[in-house]
């Protein structure tokens, strides 16, 4: 009797387990090249959501958040919360590489620190800005510091 009890946890524990991993990649969100959501997209075609961040500004609420696509590369994102009128965000230097961390600026909250490697490979520029969306139209950039990737 104990042998069928191990064994039907055992098979019990599998399956919760299998569920457990298909409901976290069902929950997954997915936007494409112009930061629009939709989760109907191919691998092919869709960045994952990887950061989201919510900030207000002006009286009006905005999402800050980051897709990463298949080979590594992302897209940074601005949009009225729900995905409601997406777009990229307009800085050149952090659309072009790979973004290596997001972090809200605890001084200023609606200012991130914005991590970005210009590569997908060893010994590679990686460059830290910090961008001001207190005007999302015109956000501004500034440059804190560079240095050269270890891995």
């Amino acid at each position: 009797m104990s042998k069928i009890t191990i064994v039907t946890g055992l098979i019990i524990s599998l399956m919760l387990g299998f569920i457990s991993a298909t409901s976290s990649q069902a929950q997954e969100t997915y936007i494409d090249d112009k930061c629009k959501q939709n989760q109907q997209l191919n691998e092919s075609d869709r960045f994952t959501v990887t950061y989201k961040s919510e900030f207000q500004t002006k009286g009006q609420t905005y999402w800050l958040y980051s897709g990463q696509y298949i080979d590594g590369s992302a897209i940074v994102c601005i949009s009225r919360p729900g995905f409601k009128q997406p777009k990229p965000l307009n800085i050149k230097q952090i659309q072009s590489g790979y973004i290596e961390k997001i972090t809200k600026d605890s001084r200023n909250q609606t200012a991130y620190f914005i991590i970005v490697r210009d590569g997908n490979g060893s010994y590679v520029p990686v460059t830290q800005y910090r961008v001001n969306l207190s005007t999302p139209e015109r956000p501004i950039t500034a440059k804190i510091k560079s240095w050269r990737s270890g891995r």
